[in-house]
């Protein structure tokens, strides 16, 4: 791909604009917009139609261009060192390898050396210091004072003050959309206090550039851990007219028809292939999902370009051509419950942050819906299915869930209450639809490899060197770490599971749903051919001679990555045991 520098020549052209006053006939100008060189009404413009195949394209590694001027990048990472804590014994917060030519970094020179070994050392440690501790008991770690802390599923952790002390200050900010962990309230874990902030970037691809998009890292345990740990591989959003009353040359500027997109840095996942399967098999067996794409992504910021690693670009539901795709509209309530009353325990309006209409302050869909849920009589009534199933799309969330079970994703609705949106389908009278979100911890995932939060396993040669194992992370029982695949201990702090499992009709409709996930692409034979080759479409990229760089990789080795699949405990193994156990538990509930 050619490499077009950063600077843009402006060429002008003309569009029109309606100027309107109070009490007055409306009359029009004409006014004189200069639009950046190289803007093409076939690829910058928004009545472009989205162009799915060329951006979402599954046979190919796509490639991506970033420029970032380099005080807006220092911004972006003091920005980001303002939201991770700096914990001692971790050298340094940031990506180091990205701080500049020959610095320090987090790790070593540059940032290049034993990154993923020191973190993996401290990630064990904080596991193993609170092993045979109760919540709140005085530890250490690596010489670091900690409090033994719950973080909801898996072991109590050994948390140093500075991470305590974000935790709390995201737990005060829960007052806004999408933040902090309000227990009883159905909030969600939340590490970090705020989102980023944006800055005004150029993008590249394909001969062609977009200027003064707006950028952002993005993340939530993902990136306080690339924070903390100096990983340069960094989950991040683009937003395509975040800047257009800033540049009005961009108004309206779109990529080949979209207008926002996000990359994960596939955190927590050696096969880093877990998030685009998992979507894939979603749409598969009938459940709206966003579309997804590897790409290579390259990163200017002013040194030349760096390649930041293999992403899995995703579209942003609230981007609206998702919905106007699967949908069949964009007009109606998009929400991304995170927060008090997420997990539908109750109707917090700062739980249900808007993502279109955000102007509009009616919550009445959501709210309706909430209400018809916790009506009376309740689970075995057919006046309280009809009431719940006239404002939420009831037989939708149980194909989800029965999916979503049998890929094991335990970070989603059922153990935290965040990771969904919530559509108010037009074309339904704005019955509210389930649209799942964020699936690289599935399949067995946890934050694990010694690039993630919890270690799953020890790292080659530990019991050889004496080391102690790590404690392993433990999914929820719902979702992979137990039996309760029919979720008949759901309880009530997750009433759409725990009422609608309580309810003869909507159970057995489940347990349908649930024989069908595992076929179509989940069957065996289906998802291991489908993920041996995904595997090796991304594998030059990731450890082969175009591979990701050490500090700006999310998996633990390259043997992990190589064996991901087939290997012991790969994704194959994986699948296995989970039709397995799900078949048995079918079985027995039949018997």
């Amino acid at each position: 791909m050619r490499w077009i520098g950063a600077a843009s020549v402006l060429a002008s052209v003309t569009w029109s604009a309606l100027a309107v006053g109070a009490g007055a006939q409306t009359t029009s100008r004409r006014q004189e917009v200069a639009r950046p060189a190289g803007w093409d009404a076939g690829t910058h413009a928004e009545t472009v139609r989205p162009d799915y195949q060329r951006l979402f394209g599954t046979d190919t590694v796509h490639e991506l261009r970033i420029v970032i001027a380099a005080e807006q990048f220092r911004v972006m990472q003091e920005d980001l060192r303002a939201l991770t804590p700096s914990i001692p014994g971790l050298r340094g917060v940031g990506p180091g390898p990205l701080a500049g030519p020959g610095a320090a970094g987090a790790f070593g020179p540059g940032g290049r050396n034993g990154g993923f070994e020191q973190i993996a050392a401290f990630a064990e440690g904080v596991a193993a210091a609170c092993s045979e501790k109760t919540a709140d008991a005085s530890c250490s770690v690596n010489g670091v004072d900690g409090k033994c802390t719950q973080l909801g599923p898996g072991p109590v952790l050994c948390l140093p003050a500075a991470v305590r002390d974000l935790m709390a200050e995201a737990r005060g900010r829960g007052v806004g959309p999408g933040r902090g962990f309000a227990p009883g309230r159905g909030g969600a874990l939340s590490m970090i206090a705020r989102d980023p902030i944006y800055v005004p970037v150029t993008v590249q691809h394909d001969g062609r550039e977009w200027t003064h998009v707006g950028m952002r890292y993005k993340g939530n345990s993902s990136l306080m851990m690339a924070g903390i740990g100096g990983n340069g591989k960094i989950p991040f959003r683009l937003d395509f007219d975040r800047y257009e009353d800033e540049f009005p040359e961009i108004r309206n500027q779109r990529f080949y028809g979209f207008q926002k997109l996000t990359f994960s840095s596939n955190f927590g996942d050696d096969s880093q292939i877990r998030e685009l399967f998992v979507t894939e098999v979603f749409r598969d067996r009938g459940v709206p999902a966003p579309r997804a794409a590897f790409y290579r992504v390259f990163v200017d910021v002013g040194a030349g370009p760096e390649y930041w690693g293999l992403y899995t670009m995703i579209e942003d539901p609230a981007d609206g051509a998702m919905l106007d795709a699967q949908f069949g509209g964009s007009s109606g309530n998009l929400y991304k419950p995170d927060g008090p009353g997420a997990n539908w325990t109750e109707f917090a309006a700062e739980g249900f942050p808007k993502k279109t209409n955000e102007k509009q302050a009616d919550f009445t869909d959501v709210e309706t819906a909430i209400a018809a849920l916790h009506a009376q009589p309740g689970p075995g009534s057919s006046a309280w299915r009809a009431g719940l199933e006239a404002r939420f799309d009831v037989d939708l969330f149980l194909r989800w869930l029965a999916v979503n079970s049998a890929v094991q994703n335990w970070d989603a609705y059922g153990a935290m209450a965040h990771n969904y949106y919530l559509y108010g389908d037009p074309g339904q009278k704005g019955r509210l639809r389930w649209i799942p979100w964020d699936n690289n911890l599935a399949l067995g995932a946890g934050f694990g490899g010694r690039g993630g939060f919890l270690p799953g396993a020890p790292p080659p040669g530990a019991a050889a060197n004496g080391q102690n194992p790590p404690v392993p992370f433990q999914m929820p029982p719902m979702f992979g770490g137990g039996d309760d695949i029919l979720h008949t201990r759901a309880g009530a702090q997750w009433p759409l599971i725990s009422r609608l499992m309580a309810d003869d009709v909507y159970g057995a409709r489940y347990r349908e749903h649930l024989a069908h996930a595992l076929e179509g692409l989940l069957a065996p034979n289906a998802a291991v051919a489908r993920m041996r080759q995904l595997h090796a479409l991304i594998f030059d990229s990731v450890v082969g001679d175009r591979g990701e760089l050490p500090g700006h990789t999310t998996i633990s080795s390259r043997e992990s990555f190589e064996r991901s699949i087939d290997g012991p405990n790969g994704l194959l193994e994986i699948i296995e045991r989970r039709h397995e156990a799900i078949r048995k538990a079918l079985l027995a509930r039949t018997n």
